[in-house]
């Protein structure tokens, strides 16, 4: 009696022997597709990262101070207490004739909310420009992750969008604390540069100095990166910051040393360009988080849009 064929069993085999042909790449490194093993797998580090939109909004404020400051000065309209107060900026305009002008030019930045009483200013945003601003800051938050993560060789890392603000991180591979450590540092990190003006005129009274004092001359205290016990006095405006980079990363100087060369769009080469040849003998602060990280003095006029960085640190930092 001849023997009925079974389909089941051929189908399984077809089955098995495709799902060989496809794992033999991941095993021998070979060409063809790569399979690649997730977390349950492979193991790794796993985080749901919260973003700080709040704060993304705080610094986009400042940058908004930074803008008026600088149109105020290039115009030659005096303006009054200028600040960034919470969720607002507020100045008070001294001529009453440059109105017409001071309106116009608010205008033209997208997403606010303007009052004025007596050319006393308050300007917020709205609240589109706020969910905007919100989700902007989740983005770039992704984007500077896969970045760090890319640039330190850290493997097939999935980095994407959790609800309405929170990050989901995902690290294949990842086997020691070591490891694990230095991936937590790179993630959670900030990165918030400023540009800053140091006071010369009160920064030899600092340490004698309190919060409150600083804060009633429109300054600010800050310590540097490498000895906190050490503070400058600067201008709380800051002259730009990093929203205005469109390129930064580490080199070396003609001395071997390590530092940062950074390219601003067009809007911040003007600014830097136009502070830096007002003030020819005076300190600008690089700060970034908060921390100050060298404050040097001002030779001559930085044109074209770049400059560099300098401040005794490593590659890695």
């Amino acid at each position: 009696m001849k023997k009925s064929f079974n389909t089941k069993l051929f189908f399984f085999i077809v089955a098995t022997l495709f799902g060989i042909v496809l794992s033999i790449p991941s095993f021998f490194q070979t060409q063809g597709p790569k399979i690649t093993l997730g977390l349950d797998l492979q193991g790794g580090l796993n985080l749901l990262l919260g973003v700080q939109t709040q704060e993304a909004i705080k610094t986009r404020y400042t940058s908004l101070a930074a803008q008026i400051n600088y149109y105020a000065l290039d115009e030659q309209i005096l303006l009054d207490r200028l600040s960034v107060r919470g969720d607002f900026v507020s100045f008070e305009l001294l001529d009453s004739n440059e109105k017409a002008k001071i309106d116009a030019y608010l205008k033209t930045i997208p997403g606010l909310n303007i009052t004025e009483n007596n050319l006393y200013y308050t300007i917020s945003f709205t609240e589109a420009e706020i969910v905007t601003l919100k989700n902007f800051a989740i983005e770039q938050a992704i984007g500077n992750i896969r970045n760090r993560l890319d640039q330190f060789g850290l493997s097939e890392p999935s980095v994407t969008k959790q609800g309405e603000d929170a990050i989901l991180v995902q690290l294949p591979g990842i086997k020691t604390q070591e490891d694990e450590q230095r991936a937590l540092e790179l993630i959670s990190k900030g990165g918030h540069l400023q540009m800053m003006a140091v006071d010369e005129a009160r920064n030899a009274r600092v340490f004698l100095m309190t919060d409150a004092e600083a804060e009633s001359y429109g300054d600010v205290i800050l310590p540097f990166a490498d000895d906190p016990t050490q503070k400058i006095l600067l201008k709380a405006i800051p002259i730009l910051d990093g929203a205005m980079l469109t390129d930064a990363r580490a080199a070396y100087d003609q001395n071997g040393q390590s530092v940062i060369n950074f390219t601003l769009n067009a809007q911040g080469g003007k600014i830097f360009g136009d502070f830096s040849g007002k003030n020819v003998g005076n300190r600008m602060a690089i700060v970034l988080d908060g921390k100050v990280y060298s404050a040097p003095v001002i030779r001559e006029r930085i044109g074209g849009g770049s400059g560099q960085i300098s401040g005794g640190f490593s590659v890695q930092q």
